[in-house]
């Protein structure tokens, strides 16, 4: 996933861009930065009891992965409340 802004918006967002490498992703997603990024830390400091500053550079030292399994489109008020954390698969030491 790539960080992408919205023009429009004070938030960006993590989307697909696999036609930008060329390909088609089967599953294509998307989800607002902040919520990923508050929940990737949120649950690096749960898996191993962290309650100083965790940086980019040590989830990636880390090998920390969220997976983003694709939601469903539209929706309403609901879904300005947070992310779905149902789609989000945490992982650490895991590389591609």
């Amino acid at each position: 996933m790539y960080f992408a802004t919205r023009k429009a918006y004070a938030y960006g967002d993590y989307a697909c861009r696999a036609s930008a490498r060329g390909t088609t992703c089967a599953a294509p997603a998307a989800i607002r930065a902040g919520w990923l990024d508050e929940y990737t830390v949120s649950r690096y400091r749960e898996a191993f009891a962290v309650d100083g500053e965790v940086t980019r550079e040590r989830l990636i030292r880390d090998g920390v992965r969220v997976t983003v399994a694709k939601g469903r489109s539209g929706g309403g008020p609901e879904r300005l409340a947070g992310p779905d954390t149902s789609r989000l698969t945490f992982t650490v030491g895991s590389r591609p």
